[in-house]
């Protein structure tokens, strides 16, 4: 009996250690899993920053003299962005990108945002998802590529829409009377693709909102250019075009 006693005393102490080791290994799993996903906010909030920057700057074209001088500024930012991105593919290399999307898709939407809003002041056009996805792909300089996500290009595109706005009332306050109706064309042919995709999810109906109160203000900003800019000095365009801002969202 003794014998039996000690020989099960041994074997629970034996599943003791084991359990014990397999725990250690588990908590080491979730500890880098943390880490990484911490290093991943961190590369996104910093990709959000200097996005944000070059939004910010591109604004700067409306009405400026040294337009190629701005775009060309913007374009040597985006090469600081292209280093975090490529930090940011390293990370997820071997790795379940889905599993962490939550940590750098913001970063990459505004990157995708600020991208798009300087395809657009260069071109007229609107940048296409095999595009930005080109801007993703490090391989051939010894990198690791990123996989874009496609609703992480359509959120970006959805939020350049407000940026196009700014442009709009930016550039009819400067006397630019050609391109606040190129931005309006513009943002009804996003407005109508953007239709098509119909409810898909919270983020994408959130989106859609936004989009037409920007196309909205648009559409008033043209009317405001159409009929009564002729009677309108150009230092209070500005003051008027907000004006009718204020009188449409009451009407509302």
């Amino acid at each position: 009996m003794a014998a039996v006693g000690k020989k099960t005393r041994g074997e629970n102490r034996s599943r003791t250690q084991t359990n014990e080791t397999s725990f250690k290994k588990h908590q080491q799993e979730l500890d880098s899993k943390h880490d990484k996903h911490e290093r991943l906010v961190k590369c996104s909030r910093d990709v959000t920053i200097t996005s944000k920057r070059i939004i910010f700057l591109l604004q700067r074209v409306a009405g400026a003299d040294n337009r190629e001088q701005i775009l060309k500024e913007a374009d040597e930012k985006f090469l600081e962005v292209k280093e975090l991105l490529k930090a940011i593919a390293s990370e997820l290399e071997g790795e379940d990108p889905f599993l962490f999307s939550r940590a750098y898709s913001p970063g990459l939407q505004e990157y995708i945002e600020a991208l798009s809003f300087s395809h657009f002041l260069k071109n007229k056009s609107l940048i296409s998802y095999e595009q930005v996805k080109a801007t993703f792909e490090f391989s051939n300089e010894g990198g690791k590529d990123l996989d874009l996500n496609p609703f992480d290009y359509i959120l970006g595109i959805a939020d350049l829409t407000g940026e196009l706005m700014r442009l709009c009332i930016n550039s009819a306050a400067n006397g630019d009377q050609d391109t606040p109706f190129e931005v309006c064309r513009f943002l009804r042919e996003i407005h109508d693709a953007f239709l098509s995709f119909g409810n898909v999810n919270r983020d994408m109906a959130s989106k859609l909102r936004v989009l037409k109160a920007s196309m909205k203000k648009v559409e008033v900003a043209c009317y405001t250019l159409k009929v009564r800019g002729s009677e309108i000095p150009q230092f209070a365009l500005a003051e008027a075009l907000n004006s009718d801002f204020i009188s449409e969202e009451r009407d509302n």
